[in-house]
Formats: structure tokens, sequence, C-alpha cells
């Protein structure tokens, strides 16, 4: 049942999301506001907790991975969790609008773009716009101890969060002025397990 939320600071909406992490990997799920009653209640308008930016990878569901349920998340999902104008656009919409205070960029283990990347598969069309910021992370990486894509794909989520709270002037005047924070967090599809960079 959809239930009438206090808006919460950034740091309360991460351990909302931390802790429904914990449910989903101990396989005891709650699934709320899944419910008719919460569907129906969202008519109105929407309050979620938290602005999700994931990759579009089917095998990372946010709503799932934090146990969340309808009009709780505000999930932008794009290959690599790469930024652009229209992405940014969407995250001011929901911190400036909608006043909500966090956001989180979600990489995750054995993504398929930043592997791609890393194996030097030239990507063609409009896929190819996914490459600059994912070369750019396997560079900062190369060389580290670790599975060099998996490094890479936490260089990139903490790389987006970086932009995303210096972008000007929206974000970044609501990041200092302490409404909003941005974290980097990196889910690891073997475990399910969500960590914080």
């Amino acid at each position: 049942m959809q239930t009438a939320k206090r808006k919460m600071t950034g740091r309360e909406a991460l351990q909302v999301l931390l802790a429904g992490n914990e449910r989903f990997v101990q396989g005891k799920l709650e699934h709320p506001n899944h419910c008719e009653e919460s569907r129906k209640g969202l008519l109105g308008g929407q309050d979620p907790i938290a602005v999700v930016l994931a990759c579009a990878d089917s095998r990372v569901p946010p709503v799932d991975v934090f146990d969340q349920g309808l009009g709780d998340l505000f999930i932008l999902r794009v290959a690599g969790n790469i930024i652009n104008d229209h992405i940014l656009g969407s995250i001011e919409y929901a911190v400036a609008h909608l006043h909500t205070r966090l956001v989180m960029v979600l990489g995750h283990s054995s993504c398929g773009a930043v592997n791609a990347v890393a194996q030097g598969v030239k990507l063609e069309g409009h896929i190819a716009s996914l490459t600059p910021s994912i070369d750019a992370a396997l560079k900062r990486t190369k060389g580290h101890e670790g599975h060099w894509p998996d490094n890479a794909a936490m260089e990139l989520a903490r790389a987006t969060a970086r932009k995303i709270a210096e972008s000007e002037p929206i974000i970044a005047d609501l990041v200092h002025e302490g409404k909003v924070v941005v974290v980097a967090a990196y889910y690891n599809l073997a475990t399910g397990e969500v960590t914080v960079l």
C-alpha cells in the first residue's frame, strides 16, 4: 500500500535502498507498493525517494534489486550508465521539481558495453556514442589489480556520478546546498549485492 512519505534526506534514502538490497540478497523481499491501492494513489503525482541511473542491462532491474515498488524510484537506464543532456535533464527534473534527494549511478559486473570496448569490438551506428566514456574508464583502470572490465565499470559509475554532481546550474547548486546527495554504486551480478563506491 502506498503510504504518505516524509521527504527523506539523501542519506536516509540511501539507507532505505541498501536495506532493500539486503532483503533482495537474502531472498526476503517485501515487494512494497505493488498493490492496486498503491497504483491508484499515484494518479495525482509521484514522490520518488531516489533517482537511479542504471545500465540498460536486463539483469539489473533497480526496483527489484532495491526491493522497492511503484512510485519509489525515478529510473533512467542506458547502456553503460552513460550521461548526456537528455539524462541530465531528466535528473534535473527529478531533483528540482520532484525534490528527490538522492541520485545514484549504478554500475554492475559483467557489463556488456564495457566488455565490448575492452575487447576492442568495433561498435557501429549510435552504439559507438557509448565508447568515449567507457574507453576513458578503461584507460584509468588499466593495470589495476582485479578484473579490468569490472574495475572500469566501477570507475565509470564514479566518473558519471562526479559529472552529475558537478552539472551546472541545477544539480551542482543543490549538491552544494546539501539538498541532494549523488553516489556511485556497483551491483554484483553473482551475489546480488550493491556496494556504495
